[in-house]
């Protein structure tokens, strides 16, 4: 756990030189998401979890706050995989070779910053500055393009916002199909 917070702290302190430092390195999608984006996505497990019991658990909803935060655990490991594929499966149309792998460890480090804020949701009202996590995980992700990924300055901007695009309306779905099989289970 300590060295991958390490270098979760290495990559938002100097994107550009970690990701420079980084770029060669070959690791599996498996072992990425087991080694890495399942032990970094406990931070905003941890913090959604004590944010709840603290501030929650007076109303009696112990169970929710432990199924909310495990329901949210498996959504962030989701949205890195789905976000890797994506970056993954648009490249050619932006003249970026790649593989999945490495397609994944670039959504990774855009999901770093945001995991990392995550441990404010201890307090929930700030859990939301998540969103300046997401902001600067972009900024990343505009940085690690080139980088990472050999992507054309030309077409970085028009990647990452086709990235965004694509990404949100899968995510989207995905969503629409979580909540209408919880709706399913309701009746």
């Amino acid at each position: 756990m300590k060295s991958v917070l390490n270098n979760a702290i290495a990559l938002v302190s100097n994107p550009v030189r970690y990701m420079t430092q980084n770029k060669d390195q070959r690791v599996s999608v498996n072992s990425l998401m087991i080694n890495y984006v399942a032990v970094l996505a406990l931070v905003p497990l941890v913090g959604r979890l004590i944010g709840d019991l603290l501030f929650e658990s007076s109303n009696g909803r112990l169970g929710y706050a432990i199924g909310g935060s495990i329901v949210a655990y498996i959504l962030d490991l989701i949205a890195v995989f789905v976000i890797g594929y994506v970056i993954w499966k648009l490249a050619p149309s932006f003249k970026t070779s790649t593989n999945q792998a490495q397609a994944t460890m670039l959504a990774a480090f855009v999901f770093t910053p945001v995991f990392l804020i995550g441990i404010l949701s201890i307090v929930p009202v700030l859990g939301y500055l998540s969103v300046l996590g997401l902001l600067y995980g972009l900024y990343i992700m505009y940085l690690g393009l080139p980088i990472m990924l050999g992507t054309p300055a030309d077409k970085t901007v028009t990647y990452v916002i086709a990235i965004l695009i694509v990404s949100i309306i899968i995510l989207f779905i995905i969503s629409l199909v979580i909540s209408g099989f919880d709706a399913s289970r309701l009746k």
